[in-house]
């Protein structure tokens, strides 16, 4: 891996964004956005399913961050003992 830290980096920009898409569809700051103040959009955003939908992009996004970690977490550790001793042929 060459640049760990750049990696690292996008693995918390991905949290981070999957944790703001998940909350903040339920908090203050949705109900008094600008597009929820214009009068045919206010329903739709405010909808328990758009907020559902939002939600659920976030929790995917986390999943995706989650993989990603774990393959961070290999690609750090190195090729394993056991993949160069198949790899040999022995």
């Amino acid at each position: 891996m060459k640049r760990p830290i750049l990696h690292f980096l996008y693995l918390l920009y991905i949290i981070e964004t999957g944790v703001f898409l998940v909350l903040v569809p339920w908090s203050l700051m949705w109900v008094h956005s600008y597009f929820a103040q214009i009068p045919p959009l206010r329903p739709f955003l405010l909808s328990g399913y758009v907020r559902g939908c939002i939600s659920a992009i976030g929790l995917i996004q986390i999943g995706m961050g989650g993989i990603d970690f774990l393959a961070f977490c290999r690609a750090l550790k190195g090729p394993s003992q056991d993949g160069a001793a198949a790899h040999d042929g022995t």
